[in-house]
């Protein structure tokens, strides 16, 4: 199975995806993160996936066009821009590109602590849905 995660930057709940579902299916899946315009992974990502053993230090992001001319079996936005981008960029090549709506955990409060919480509650929201769909 080869599985494409897609965000706006691939900077956090991309490569999250990416990582999780890799851990949780290993060679069982063909597995890649893109973002409409990446930038560099975050630090709070990093951070909170390498406590629950997923090391993303070597992630390196990557753009829709990167990825274009590969074959999918399931693609799947957390915006709903980044799947119009997708769209827009993928044309309508199967499959439809589902949307997983995640929010961005970088939002809201600047405080460390209710930060690294964000972060946590996406990641644990990103597996739970990766458990309930991929097993």
């Amino acid at each position: 199975m080869r599985v494409l995660f897609i965000c706006q930057l691939n900077s956090v709940r991309s490569p999250m995806a990416e990582g999780l579902l890799r851990k949780r299916l290993g060679d069982k899946v063909h597995v890649k993160s893109c973002g409409l315009t990446p930038d560099d992974p975050n630090d709070f990502m990093l951070s909170i996936m390498k406590e629950v053993g997923v090391d993303m230090s070597n992630h390196k992001p990557l753009g829709l066009e990167d990825i274009k001319h590969e074959h999918f079996d399931r693609i799947i936005a957390f915006t709903a821009g980044a799947k119009a981008g997708a769209e827009a960029i993928l044309g309508d090549r199967l499959p439809i590109i589902e949307l997983w709506a995640v929010p961005n955990p970088g939002e809201g409060s600047l405080d460390v602590r209710a930060l690294l919480n964000n972060y946590r509650a996406i990641r644990s929201n990103i597996d739970a849905r990766l458990a309930r769909e991929f097993g």
